[in-house]
């Protein structure tokens, strides 16, 4: 007897958990969520104080500040603010990113109210000791190595500099000589000009006393000034169709980036535009992948996927692909890309991709940190109430001809820029009919 393979059903409708939330006099916004079952409660800071914020020549100096922010407060030193915090059952992470910096950790639930003092002290009065900064700095520049060493990494420098020239986004790599010129002058003055309560969001999901969470939060952010308000400055990125070569001699790989820039989370076609990404490279089942990966084996583990930031997005394909079929790659992918624009898929595909999108949103909002994931995107970008909870409508709202729709608006190839890292003496040839060749 034949097995039949059973019908995935449709998941059940997404419902955000109920949160609070305050705005104190500051402006500081102070979001509590109760989730989950564990007794522990995740506490995440967001900081308008990313790499948006930072002016030429000092290129990840939010990285460096944020590194600050962990070398104590006015009251505790480095040793004594990890120690405390590791008290509360938890440790401190701080990072900074292209519009923002976060503050986290998570703690056991009854420290909660603990440790946001902690995260209190920490932006209000940092210690930011001056003994700290040749070995800070000196971590940036190993971390400077890695990166350059890296052609995954230069060569998506090479790509968001073609997309967004001199705006902080296209500056992706600082240079040796810009961080030796960081200064403790410059730390300070960032964390003057860009960490406050009126560019700040404070999230608390878990299992916790909301009384005695929203008596801390008063007593840890009442006195923080509000500082500068948020200074968005979204980007006008260009992008046309040639291809910025970065020669690697000798290499078995080359590092493929192609895409362009497309429309952001707040737009009505950002959701059916994630539908389509995943249909054509963005999951394991992928069109892309199945034709590079699994069918030629050009490559290991090709993926594409829209990279958003405020009011700004791209979408690129990456891929790692072998020297001597970097042309058939690229003629690979743009022909998928093609063949979505020229016709719908099939009604059983899109209900494949439909199925993955879907269930993959519901995984990723199952724990309190993805839960804050979400409010902080949603929050972030300006979606409203609505958007998590009608994601999954919207995405088995979507027909074959919707996806094939998505490909001819938002995925035009004769205006993608391709970014290649790899031996260009063996790649010239096979590149040549993708596009004008710029070093």
């Amino acid at each position: 007897m034949t097995a039949v393979r059973p019908t995935v059903g449709r998941p059940a409708p997404f419902e955000l958990p109920e949160r609070t939330t305050v705005v104190l006099d500051n402006g500081l916004e102070v979001t509590l969520v109760g989730t989950g079952s564990i007794p522990k409660v995740d506490v995440r800071l967001m900081l308008g104080a990313g790499g948006l914020y930072e002016e030429p020549g000092r290129t990840w100096l939010s990285e460096l500040v944020a590194q600050f922010l962990k070398e104590g407060t006015a009251h505790r030193s480095a040793n004594e603010l990890a120690e405390a915090v590791a008290g509360c059952g938890g440790q401190l992470h701080v990072d900074a990113g292209d519009d923002t910096a976060t503050v986290r950790a998570q703690v056991l639930s009854e420290f909660g109210p603990e440790f946001i003092g902690l995260l209190g002290e920490v932006v209000r009065e940092p210690l930011l000791p001056d003994s700290e900064l040749p070995r800070l700095t000196a971590d940036l520049r190993r971390s400077l190595d890695l990166a350059r060493a890296q052609p995954n990494v230069v060569t998506m420098e090479r790509f968001r500099a073609a997309l967004y020239g001199d705006h902080p986004y296209g500056r992706v790599l600082p240079t040796v000589d810009s961080i030796d010129a960081l200064s403790m002058d410059h730390v300070r003055s960032f964390v003057e000009q860009h960490v406050g309560a009126a560019r700040a969001r404070l999230y608390v999901a878990g299992r916790f006393d909301a009384a005695a969470v929203m008596a801390a939060v008063h007593e840890a952010f009442d006195r923080w000034p509000p500082g500068p308000a948020p200074l968005p400055a979204p980007p006008e990125p260009r992008s046309e169709r040639a291809i910025h070569l970065i020669d690697r001699p000798g290499a078995e790989q080359s590092t493929v980036y192609l895409g362009l820039p497309v429309l952001d989370p707040s737009q009505p076609d950002y959701v059916p535009l994630v539908v389509t990404d995943a249909l054509l490279g963005g999951a394991f089942m992928s069109r892309i992948t199945t034709n590079i990966r699994e069918e030629k084996g050009y490559t290991y583990s090709p993926r594409s996927s829209i990279s958003v930031r405020y009011r700004d997005a791209y979408w690129v394909q990456v891929a790692d692909v072998t020297t001597d079929v970097t042309g058939a790659s690229l003629h690979e992918i743009f022909a998928e890309i093609d063949r979505l624009r020229a016709e719908p898929p099939s009604a059983e595909e899109l209900d494949g991709v439909q199925n993955y999108v879907a269930g993959s949103f519901l995984l990723r909002n199952s724990t309190p940190a993805g839960v804050l994931d979400q409010l902080d995107f949603v929050d972030f970008h300006e979606l409203g109430e609505g958007y998590a909870s009608g994601f999954i409508d919207r995405v088995y709202a979507l027909t074959p001809e919707d996806v094939q729709r998505m490909a001819v608006t938002h995925l035009r190839p004769d205006e993608m820029t391709i970014a290649i890292a790899g031996a260009a003496e063996e790649i010239a040839g096979q590149i040549e009919p993708y596009g004008r060749v710029v070093e």
